[in-house]
Formats: structure tokens, C-alpha cells, sequence
């Protein structure tokens, strides 16, 4: 079994495999694939919640950022993610490899706000 790199500088294909069989080494061990998808949806929901809390306390109440706990919290999301697209037999690298051609493809030239516009005209979903 592979292990993670300490602190990698570049993420490649291989370290997205390696972290979504580090997912299910790490989870709760079931062979009910249902049970892994409620794991991972109401995982998702409270690690997001995690997120904005601090986010919220920052903005309008004036704590400081925590950009530590932040990137914890991030990690933990990550894993739920992983653990659904493990579930769905999903490669996290084809996810974010389609992803960045939908938007160079929907954005060439980057984000305007004219393309976006036109974009829900056309009745594509935003």
C-alpha cells in the first residue's frame, strides 16, 4: 500500500488515486454501499458547516481567521468527498480533469459575467 507524501507541491493523478484508497482504508468499514453514500452526504454537510462557521465568525463578528483550522476542515471535506466518489466508482482526477475543460470550454478567455449571463439565457444550467 502507497503512502501520501509529506507535503506535496504538485497534485497529480496519482496522488488523488492514493488519497481515495487512503479513504477507504480509513472509513468506517461496511459493504453496504448505501450506507457509505449516507456516510459521505451527511459528512459533506457537516464538514461544510465546519467550514462556515469559522468563516461567519470571521466576517460579521470579527474573530480572527484561522486559516489552519480552515485547511483542516477543508481536508475532512475532502474526505467525505472522496469517500462518495470511491462509493460512486468516481476517479477524483477524471472529476477534475472535466471540470476544467466544461469551464475553459464555457469561459476561454476566463470569467465574465456577459458569458455568464448568456450562458442561463440559453437555458444552460448555471
Amino acid at each position: 500500500m502507497s503512502t501520501l507524501p509529506a507535503k506535496p507541491s504538485v497534485v497529480t493523478s496519482s496522488l488523488l488515486e492514493t488519497y481515495q484508497e487512503a479513504v477507504m482504508r480509513t472509513g468506517v468499514p461496511t459493504d453496504i454501499p448505501s450506507d457509505r453514500l449516507k456516510l459521505a452526504l451527511i459528512g459533506l454537510q457537516d464538514e461544510l458547516g465546519e467550514i462556515a462557521g469559522p468563516l461567519k465568525q470571521y466576517l460579521w463578528h470579527g474573530h480572527t481567521f484561522d486559516i489552519a483550522h480552515l485547511e483542516e476542515e477543508i481536508g475532512d471535506l475532502l474526505w467525505y468527498l472522496a469517500l462518495l466518489c470511491n462509493t460512486l466508482n468516481i476517479a477524483l482526477s477524471e472529476v477534475l480533469a472535466r471540470n476544467i475543460s466544461k469551464l475553459h470550454e464555457r469561459y476561454p478567455d476566463g470569467f465574465s459575467q456577459e458569458r455568464s449571463q448568456q450562458r442561463v439565457e440559453q437555458g444552460e444550467r448555471a
